[in-house]
């Protein structure tokens, strides 16, 4: 299994992250005709930038638990892990209750509300070669590989310190 591998000693907080989910998740996967058509506006990042108590900023991402709360949560059984590793949701099977978003530890599950109201969060951009993210850091902090001896699908190499309140 490939794993999302989180070096955040090497972040700049650049957010090219962000923007490349944003752009991949468009119907388009354009950047300007997203600007263009407002699509850019409703579609939000599955990943994040985050600050920590000393001023240091590490991009943030669902961490596809082992043992996923939101899909514990989940009434209508659209979370599930696919062949990948990664916790993904069957949108056409999502009721929109956002149970799942109100039990993720880490708040990646969220909500959106758009045609129909159901939740997104990264689905390890599966159906591509490598993750939008990844392919779009240009520090190296994202990088994807496999690491001996972690079953987690998200490893953080110098983790985080403690976030400040948001």
């Amino acid at each position: 299994m490939k794993q999302k591998i989180i070096d955040s000693s090497k972040c700049t907080g650049c957010k090219n992250c962000e923007l490349a989910c944003i752009v991949v998740h468009s119907p388009n996967e354009d950047l300007k005709q997203a600007y263009k058509d407002g699509s850019i506006a409703a579609i939000r990042a599955r990943c994040k930038i985050e600050e920590t108590t000393d001023g240091s900023l590490f991009p943030e991402h669902c961490r596809h638990c082992q043992e996923p709360q939101c899909a514990q949560a989940c009434m209508s059984g659209a979370l599930s892990r696919n062949e990948a590793g990664y916790v993904v949701c069957d949108t056409d099977t999502c009721v929109g209750c956002f149970m799942c978003v109100m039990s993720c530890p880490s708040g990646f599950a969220r909500p959106f509300i758009g045609d129909k109201r159901v939740m997104i969060k990264c689905d390890g951009c599966t159906e591509r070669d490598c993750a939008a993210c990844v392919e779009n850091c240009p520090t190296g902090c994202l990088t994807l590989g496999d690491c001996d001896g972690q079953e987690d699908t998200v490893v953080y190499i110098d983790p985080p310190k403690a976030r400040e309140a948001s």
